[in-house]
Order: C-alpha cells, then sequence, then structure tokens
C-alpha cells in the first residue's frame, strides 16, 4: 500500500544523530583516502581517465574504501544546514507552503548579503495576480521594520526574518552550497543587539496557527465588485483578509491580520457572482519558533579543517580522492581510539633511506606483492593495498623496487597497523571526488553533508 515517511521522522533522527555527533559518549572522525586513480570510465560517449564514479552502498565499497584510507581527524563541528539560496534583485521565490515536500527545493528562503536568513511567506504578485519578481531585498535593518514579525515589502512579496549567521558559523560551516540553521555565541548587529537574542526575540515572538496566506484555486466568474472575505475556523485570533479582481474574477486574496490559535480555517466569499471563486487557507504552525522545522531540513554538516601535516598525522605532497565518516574506531588491541588525527596506513621499514615516491607502486621481488605508495620518507614508505593490487604480504627481507623505474631497496620490517585499526568502527558515509592535491601550506575545508 502507498505509504510516506513523514518529514518529522527525517528530522527527528537528524537531531539525535546530531546529539550524537556533539556529545561525549561516542566519537565521529572524517577520514580521507584513496591516493589511486579511479578506473577509466565512459561518461555521455566520453573516455574519461580517474573518474569519480558514485559509490554503491554495499560490503565491497566500504571495504575498498577502508584499503585505501590514509588519515583520519576528529570531527570539529556539526550543525543542521539547507541548501544555500542567495537573494538577488529580478528574480522570483516561490512561497513557504504547507503542501511542499521536505527539502524539495531552495526557492522559498533567501540569505541575504549581511548573511540574514528570510522565510518567503507569500510571493509578490502585481493587480491582476501575476506573480512578479523580487526587487527589494529583505533587510530589517536596511528597511527599518519589526524583525520579530512578517513585513510586506514595494514589490508586493512578504518575508519573515528567521536567524542571522554569526561569525564562527560563516567561518566553519557556510559554503557554496549549504548554509547552517543555528545559532551560537553574541555578535553585534546593526542594531547592537546580540545574534543569540535576534533568535531569541524571534522565538519569543513566535506566533502559533497564524493563517499566513490565501491560495486562490479558481477564480470563480461574474463579480462586479471585489467579495467580503471572512475568515473562519478555530483561531483564537481574527484573522482578516481581502479580494483583488481582475475583470470579474478573484485573482489575489491578501491578508490583513494573521491571527492567531488556528488549526484549521476556510474562507466565506460575500459576493454576487455567476461562479463562486474557490479559496484555501495555508496556516503554519509556529514560523520562528524551531528554523529546521520551517525550512523543512533533515541535513546535518559534518566539518574538519586538516592544516599540513596536522602534527605529523596526515600526508602532504600527495593527493586523495575519497572522504568518509567513521563512527567510533578502534586501536589495534581494541580499545577506543579517542585522539584528534592519527594516520592509517602500513608501513615499510628499509634498510635505507627510500628511494620511492607517492604515487607510485612497489613490488616484492620475491613475493609478488604489490601497493601503492602513500607517503615516503627517511627508511619509511607508508603505503596500502586493495583490489587493483591484490593483498600478497610482503616478505621481510626481500628486495622491494617500484615498479618501472628500476629504484630498489630491502625491507628490514613491516608494520601492519599504526595506531588505528582501519577495519574498525562503522562507515556512515563513503563520498568519491576528483584528485585533491596536498601540500604542506594546505589547509583543507572538508565539509560533509548527510541528509537523513
Amino acid at each position: 500500500m502507498p505509504a510516506v515517511v513523514r518529514q518529522s521522522l527525517n528530522k527527528n533522527l537528524a537531531k539525535q544523530f546530531l546529539a550524537d555527533v556533539l556529545g561525549t559518549e561516542k566519537e565521529y572522525y572524517i577520514g580521507i583516502g584513496k591516493s589511486d586513480v579511479f578506473p577509466t570510465a565512459v561518461v555521455e560517449g566520453e573516455t574519461v581517465v580517474d573518474y569519480p564514479y558514485p559509490p554503491v552502498d554495499s560490503n565491497l565499497e566500504e571495504t575498498e574504501f577502508r584499503h585505501g584510507l590514509q588519515s583520519i581527524k576528529k570531527v570539529e563541528g556539526a550543525i543542521f544546514v539547507v541548501k544555500r539560496s542567495n537573494w538577488s534583485a529580478n528574480s522570483v521565490y516561490d512561497e513557504w507552503s504547507d503542501t511542499r515536500d521536505a527539502e524539495s527545493d531552495n526557492s522559498f528562503y533567501v540569505m541575504n548579503d549581511a548573511k540574514e536568513i528570510y522565510v518567503c511567506l507569500e510571493t509578490g504578485r502585481d493587480a491582476q495576480g501575476n506573480v512578479v519578481v523580487s526587487t527589494v531585498k529583505p533587510s530589517y535593518c536596511e528597511l527599518d521594520v519589526d524583525y520579530t514579525v512578517p513585513f510586506r515589502t514595494s514589490d508586493g512579496y512578504v518575508w519573515k526574518f528567521l536567524f542571522k549567521l554569526t561569525p564562527q558559523q560563516i567561518y566553519q560551516f557556510l559554503s557554496s552550497n549549504h548554509v547552517p540553521v543555528s545559532l551560537t555565541g553574541p555578535v553585534s548587529n546593526c542594531d547592537n543587539s546580540a545574534v543569540e537574542d535576534l533568535q531569541l526575540n524571534v522565538i519569543n515572538s513566535a506566533v502559533q496557527g497564524e493563517v499566513i496566506r490565501c491560495e486562490v484555486v479558481d477564480g470563480g466568474s461574474g463579480y462586479t465588485s471585489a467579495p467580503t472575505v471572512t475568515v473562519v475556523g478555530d483561531g483564537d485570533g481574527t484573522a482578516t483578509a481581502v479580494a483583488t479582481l481582475d475583470g470579474d474574477r478573484v485573482v489575489k486574496v491578501t491578508m490583513t491580520d494573521y491571527g492567531s490559535g488556528y488549526t484549521r480555517a476556510d474562507f466565506i466569499i460575500d459576493g454576487a457572482s455567476t461562479e463562486e471563486c474557490q479559496l484555501r487557507a495555508v496556516i503554519t504552525r509556529h514560523m520562528g519558533n524551531d528554523p529546521v522545522e520551517d525550512l523543512k531540513t533533515s541535513s546535518v554538516m559534518l566539518n574538519i579543517k586538516p592544516d599540513g601535516t596536522e602534527g605529523n598525522t596526515f600526508i602532504v605532497e600527495n593527493e586523495f580522492r575519497q572522504i568518509g565518516v567513521i563512527q567510533e574506531p578502534t586501536k589495534p588491541d581494541g580499545t577506543p581510539y579517542t585522539e584528534v588525527s592519527g594516520k592509517v596506513m602500513s608501513v615499510m621499514h628499509l634498510n635505507a633511506d627510500s628511494p620511492f615516491s607517492s604515487g607510485n607502486v612497489v613490488r616484492g621481488v620475491t613475493s609478488g606483492a604489490e601497493a601503492y605508495v602513500n607517503e615516503s620518507f627517511d627508511q619509511y614508505v607508508l603505503y596500502h593495498q586493495n583490489a587493483s593490487t591484490g593483498f600478497i604480504p610482503f616478505e621481510v627481507g626481500e628486495v622491494i623496487e617500484q615498479v618501472g623505474t628500476g629504484l630498489q631497496q630491502t625491507l628490514l620490517a613491516l608494520t601492519e597497523e599504526q595506531e588505528i585499526d582501519r577495519y574498525s568502527g562503522d562507515v556512515l558515509y563513503i563520498e568519491n571526488r576528483h584528485r585533491i592535491r596536498r601540500d604542506a601550506e594546505q589547509q583543507e575545508d572538508i565539509k560533509v553533508v548527510i541528509t537523513i
């Protein structure tokens, strides 16, 4: 039978996940890996070398991710996010609707250049009821309006301020694709209020059960004058509205008071007509009280910023192509791993300084074992094996050669695992990307977005 998983369940699960990540009972890490290339693929008829094919939710995909893992770092921050939608003049913005699917699009809210988030409650329309573009930037400071209540701009759009991003949120979570949904930390604003106080005022001013819009389902016909519109329902506040005609049809109905306390509402039309218009009430539950609910999101962003070698736990002068989220990895002895960051790869100890270089394949002359070189320094080679190299073990005492170069050195000892058991913990997320080069001066800003 047809069924749907409600957005409220997704949101609750996302909130539990976020609480786990930010809590102290479980450890979450973001890992990078796969220095070797992806297979060649044919994409839309063209041959693409090193193509980051979409990962598959399978045991094999997880295993290959673990094989190529280089380093992990503890998640530094997590927050709800929505898709980014910058306000720009002469664009059309949709209106918040009680019929909208969760996260179906990002056309009903905007972020302005002050990093303030506004939700569109009503799209602007002209006298004929046609949708018009937005020409007035929603900004309570510049427009000098009360930010705790919805306001109408001269282009006919109705906006409601939800929250403003803090400098910390901008630095840590704002990206070209996503906007954080939360508020933390006092920061001066144009009216000298703290950002958190702005949000608190919005929450305290949120009204339960407002009739924010009247949708014209059918404009009817035969009206000689604009009919009187009366809102009826179970609200404890009186919502009011006025109708606009174009010819003999109702083309729009403008709310003049949203009322409060409504769970249901209808519109009674009083006016002579050939065919009565059909109207529908759009009711909000508590707009402004919970921006996660208002923006219909169940997406959580996790963030790390590896800086250079990160205390000799990340490789430089190399590359990676995969990012993953790992919950509760352990040390090789099975005890929980709780360090900030660490390397995951196996290590060769050679009898002299390594002549090998990262990105190449080395082979054991006696054993026939092969592996990819991730890092080479002094007498040490950090490496990984996967399905393309096979998993034949190297033999201590054999000669190791770099394939295709003739460079050789003798293997003195092997360390199969460093401080982390690469096969421990739960892999919750895998992302394949185009090659990312790292160098000693580089700081990555790795953002992972998980939608539940």
